[in-house]
């Protein structure tokens, strides 16, 4: 596979770009928080168990959506190679979609929901297809924007997203919709999301579709085959870790700790999100661009890891001091035990948000297979552990804090590996 280089990017420009999508990410993450208290009073801790639930699910096949050919959107300097990408990740996800409902149609949603272990997902799973299918046309549409450096797309996009997301969700509550409205508003989001994020290719009827051929497709698919062959099993032994753990909280302690869970993970991932995400879109161009070019990435490596571990710190320790009164105050009495969870798992989030960006470095440098065994051991060791606390305790904080220990530590050899890999 050989990329021709990018034109050089201004480094005001990169800054300008990060900058642009760090506030679009804010203003989607501050929305959510603002209304978060009225959500938690709306919704039951249950509620949002199951909504966490089918959010797990269709994010795991999400990630398949595409077969992780909108990662190599950005990558070719050739317009005709990037629109048949595009035109291959659509494709995908529409194939895939209609396969998920095939699925739910001919085994029964009911017997799926039951296997999940929230029968009252049952009727909002045949919305499942539809989420899968936006989901992965945002993917597409987000590197198509990166492509074209149409950021301010992108940051409209999220804003949209989470403006319609919580509007629907609180007009669900106060309807009593139960856990319908907080899936309804999920489903809500991804629509104004994407027309935010198409509309520049919207109102020219998709000029890019002329470059589009079988043929090109075919062409894009074979020479981009270890996306799929690679770094979706990666991406989707990620997404599964998450489903696993729901499966695993609703088995060993119930929907109730799902949902604490769910909404203490919601939170303390926002710096991921608000940062950790924009860091990554313009990084994974820059990084794309020194590799074609035979500059040395560990500076530019060093730079993400301090800079982001930096970042990081002060939130840690507030967390680390005062979750469990925070979230009570914010949230409600009800969700104190959220903070708790929060507590537990703060030095985990800590490094998670460091690592999250990072993760746009071995398709760079082609160490994506070991990248994929390295994911493996980390899902094993975290449901092991999550486990063996169980088994040990039968408590869920003391489990926490033992998986945020050992996940820490396996943090800390990945970082080492991938600085070692990057030279």
């Amino acid at each position: 596979m050989v990329s021709l280089p990018f034109p050089r990017l201004p480094k005001s420009g990169f800054v300008r770009h990060i900058v642009t999508l760090i506030t679009g990410a804010a203003v989607a993450q501050i929305i959510p928080l603002l209304v978060s208290p009225l959500i938690t009073r709306l919704y039951t801790p249950h509620d949002m168990g199951i909504q966490a639930v089918y959010i797990s699910w269709m994010s795991a096949l999400a990630v398949l959506a595409t077969a992780r050919y909108e990662m190599a959107i950005v990558l070719p300097a050739d317009e005709r190679q990037g629109g048949n990408l595009m035109g291959l990740s659509l494709l995908c996800a529409t194939l895939l979609s209609l396969l998920v409902a095939m699925v739910v149609a001919f085994d029964g949603h009911a017997k799926i929901a039951a296997r999940l272990g929230a029968p009252e997902l049952e009727p909002w799973l045949l919305l499942l297809p539809v989420s899968v299918w936006l989901a992965g046309l945002m993917q597409a549409w987000t590197n198509w924007n990166n492509r074209h450096r149409r950021y301010q797309a992108n940051a409209n996009g999220r804003m949209t997203q989470s403006l319609g997301m919580a509007a629907a969700q609180v007009a669900g509550g106060f309807l009593g919709a139960g856990a319908g409205g907080l899936i309804l508003g999920q489903l809500a989001g991804q629509i104004g999301s994407l027309l935010s994020q198409g509309w520049a290719d919207i109102k020219s009827r998709f000029a890019w579709r002329r470059e589009v051929s079988r043929a090109g497709m075919r062409e894009m698919a074979s020479a981009y085959s270890e996306f799929p062959k690679v770094n979706a099993p990666h991406a989707l032994s990620t997404a599964l870790l998450d489903s696993a753990i729901l499966a695993a909280l609703t088995l060993l302690a119930g929907t109730a700790a799902v949902g604490f869970y769910g909404l203490m993970m919601r939170v303390l991932k926002l710096p991921a999100a608000l940062i950790g995400q924009a860091v990554a879109q313009v990084a994974y161009r820059e990084l794309a661009e020194a590799r074609n070019l035979g500059q040395p990435l560990r500076p530019i490596l060093r730079k993400m890891m301090l800079t982001l571990g930096g970042m990081a710190l002060f939130p840690f320790l507030v967390i680390q001091l005062f979750g469990e009164p925070l979230f009570a105050l914010v949230f409600g009495d009800n969700w104190a035990e959220a903070g708790r969870y929060a507590e537990a798992m703060s030095l985990y989030i800590l490094f998670h948000f460091v690592a999250s960006p990072l993760g746009m470095v071995p398709p760079v440098i082609n160490r994506q297979r070991f990248a994929f065994l390295l994911s493996l051991v980390q899902a094993g060791l975290f449901l092991g552990t999550l486990w063996l606390g169980f088994s040990a305790w039968n408590d869920v904080v003391s489990t926490f804090q033992l998986v945020s220990a050992v996940m820490a530590a396996y943090f800390l050899c990945y970082f080492a590996w991938l600085y070692k890999a990057a030279r």
